[in-house]
């Protein structure tokens, strides 16, 4: 025991030793120098009393080690940098652990609380641990160090019957300029807004970047009727906000969601993820708007549930659990060739096909939308490779391309290795793209379908006449067909206007030398209409549902 003694006082680090009660039966010189206190005033006392460590960050007493340590039996070590209080007055910056003393039967005895003081390296660490912990874009607090601020807030609420308020806040427009003018644009916006933020909220609150385009502050000491009148602020504060970039303005909103933080509250995680889905639904409601959470949320339960679908389409993608269907696109002139379209289901646990309205805006919102265009273009192109002619006697084929595929840098590579490898004739392939993403995505459209069409690859342009710019951008998309809008074709029988709209389409594109496809024919009285009109092709379930590609 001397010896050991003696070694622990040679030590560099502060050691505190205490009885099953957390009393101090020991503390070596350090320790003492550290804290102030001398062994024999300290003697018998409660840990707390001489050992007073707060949160270096937040300034917020912490739970007490020890105490932890004694009920749970286990070595506890905190991570993050805390303060101590010296009984003189000084502060020291310390990093510490408390581990069980046991007995051979395993009876805890005692613990021993390890502390190293760090304040003559803390000038060169406080930049060290701000790189750590800030957001280096935007300067913002970075997800993990705001969740220690969230965790102190949760346990004020638990201990104190304090009230604070998460809001979780999300920038509209923000997929649009990152994917339409690239990450140099996207990168800037998020600086702007969050400059913006800081000029707005000054010294209220905590405020951090935790995901991509994704905000959260933390209102201490507010009810939720009080952080409903700052999301209200805060949105007057965007009214006026514009973002200039590439020759354009941008109008940039916000969606927030709000989770009040109460003694109640389960965990930080949990906190968050009501946060996240709170903010989800203020999306699916407009532009500019606040959801709160309430316990049992119908809406935000549903929100869960999409999180869920989030699981299963990962699963489906890494268990190749897919499969392809497809459905004729029918030629209404004799000159016509025969056109397919490639559609993907989803192939749940049971055996059942999940149709893409299940899944697709899940897998989009979720940025999971690329990967199955990806497994999609390289399914077919395998198929056509290995059945030649005989898959689909021959016709050529379609394949749908989404907006985030055309944003995303890689894709259009891994398109042309899969042609490459394939060895497909490519005059049997198209690529279907909607209007509004080529219009929003215009110059990396170009770019795509001039490589694809260098090829021998050919493009169709789906849903036109949906945006608002349907004629002025034609001109300059190098396009081989034209999908009319299904809501015009579906409705044209009883309404002369849209009957005019698929008029005006068919010819401007015949004009231009371009073909043209209807979707959505449902009846026999609006594909003969279609044909007296003098479109290329139709589709629609009037005349071939979709079925399985074997």
């Amino acid at each position: 025991m001397e010896l050991a003694q003696v070694t622990l006082a040679s030590i560099g680090d502060g050691v505190i030793r205490t009885d099953s009660e957390g009393r101090i039966d020991y503390m070596n010189p350090v320790a003492e120098r550290l804290t102030g206190w001398r062994l024999d005033e300290a003697m018998h006392r409660d840990v707390g009393e001489a050992y007073q460590v707060i949160h270096e960050s937040t300034r917020r007493p912490r739970r007490n080690p020890v105490d932890v340590c004694l009920m749970e039996k286990r070595t506890i070590v905190t991570p993050g940098l805390f303060t101590l209080h010296s009984r003189g007055g000084e502060e020291y910056i310390i990093r510490d652990s408390v581990a069980p003393i046991l007995e051979s039967e395993g009876e805890i005895v005692g613990t021993v609380v390890v502390f190293r003081d760090l304040t003559r390296v803390r000038g060169l660490e406080r930049q060290m641990v701000y790189l750590e912990s800030h957001d280096a874009l935007t300067g913002l607090l970075h997800r993990q160090e705001f969740e220690i601020y969230l965790e102190a807030a949760l346990e004020s609420a638990r201990d104190q019957g304090l009230e604070h308020v998460l809001l979780y806040l999300d920038l509209w427009e923000f997929k649009l300029i990152n994917d339409g003018f690239g990450h140099v644009a996207g990168d800037e916006l998020l600086r702007r807004v969050a400059e913006q933020l800081q000029t707005k909220l000054g010294q209220r609150g905590m405020l951090g970047r935790v995901g991509g385009d994704d905000f959260s502050l933390l209102l201490e000491g507010h009810t939720p009727i009080e952080a409903q009148a700052a999301a209200r602020a805060l949105h007057r504060s965007f009214r006026d906000f514009r973002f200039h970039w590439g020759g354009q303005y941008f109008e940039v909103g916000l969606n927030i969601g709000l989770v009040p933080i109460t003694a109640s509250s389960e965990s930080v995680t949990q906190i968050f993820k009501a946060a996240d889905a709170a903010c989800y639904l203020a999306r699916q409601s407009g532009r500019n708007r606040v959801h709160s959470y309430v316990l049992d949320d119908a809406a935000v339960s549903e929100r869960h549930g999409r999180l869920h679908w989030v699981q299963r389409i990962r699963h489906s993608l890494a268990e190749d659990r897919l499969c392809l269907y497809h459905q004729e696109i029918r030629p209404l002139k004799s000159t016509g060739k025969g056109l397919q379209e490639i559609l993907v289901r989803m192939v749940d646990p049971s055996g059942q096909h999940l149709a893409p309205s299940n899944f697709i805006p899940i897998a989009e919102h979720h940025d999971l939308v690329s990967s199955i265009d990806r497994w999609v273009v390289r399914r077919s192109l395998n198929q056509l490779a290995q059945n030649g002619q005989q898959l689909l006697d021959g016709s050529r084929v379609s394949i749908n391309l989404s907006g985030q595929s055309l944003g995303d840098e890689g894709f259009l590579e891994d398109i042309l290795a899969y042609l490459e490898a394939s060895e497909v004739t490519t005059d049997r392939i198209f690529f279907e793209i909607t209007e509004t993403t080529a219009v929003a995505n215009l110059s990396r459209a170009l770019h795509f379908i001039g490589e694809l069409r260098e090829m021998g690859c050919r493009f169709i342009l789906d849903d036109f006449g949906s945006g608002f710019s349907s004629f002025a951008y034609l001109r300059n998309l190098p396009v081989d067909i034209l999908k009319i809008d299904g809501e015009f074709v579906r409705s044209m029988e009883n309404d002369p206007i849209r009957y005019a709209m698929v008029k005006a389409i068919n010819q401007v594109a015949q004009v231009m030398g371009i073909e043209t496809i209807a979707e959505w024919v449902e009846t026999e009285a609006t594909y003969n209409m279609l044909r007296d009109l003098g479109v290329d092709y139709v589709q629609g379930y009037w005349l071939h549902r979709p079925e399985e590609l074997k």
